[in-house]
């Protein structure tokens, strides 16, 4: 569903319309699921969310001391997150002085938001 701003009377109001509930109902199921979590968020259940980042900071520590290198894309796949998660605790662990960020090689990509719901695209 492409809807076009810069020419929105030119466009079916339906499409509008209908792209309008998507959005809404993304950002109220959004708001739901933090709501639920931060309800529920036991001191138990931060120990478990803090075990599970420092096994996948071990994970990319192990990474780059036996590769030299980080591979996100690869890491990723392997430990079953996004390659956007690995860059984010790639870089806190440079921040805590455990790994040293060296080099970032980048290439072009597709343009789109890998961190965004395709409901919303």
């Amino acid at each position: 569903m492409n809807i076009d701003i810069k020419n929105l009377e030119d466009q079916d109001m339906r499409q509008l319309v209908k792209s309008l509930e998507l959005v809404s109902a993304r950002i109220f199921d959004s708001v739901v699921r933090i709501s639920q979590l931060a309800a529920s968020n036991t001191p138990e259940m931060q120990q478990l969310f803090s075990q599970w980042v420092a096994c996948l900071s071990d994970t990319i520590i192990s990474s780059v001391e036996k590769e030299g290198a980080l591979y996100p894309d690869e890491l990723a796949r392997d430990i079953g997150v996004t390659p956007a998660t690995i860059i984010s605790l790639a870089l806190t662990l440079h921040r805590e002085g455990r790994i040293k960020i060296t080099e970032i090689k980048a290439e072009p990509a597709s343009g789109d938001n890998t961190e965004i719901c395709g409901c919303m695209k």
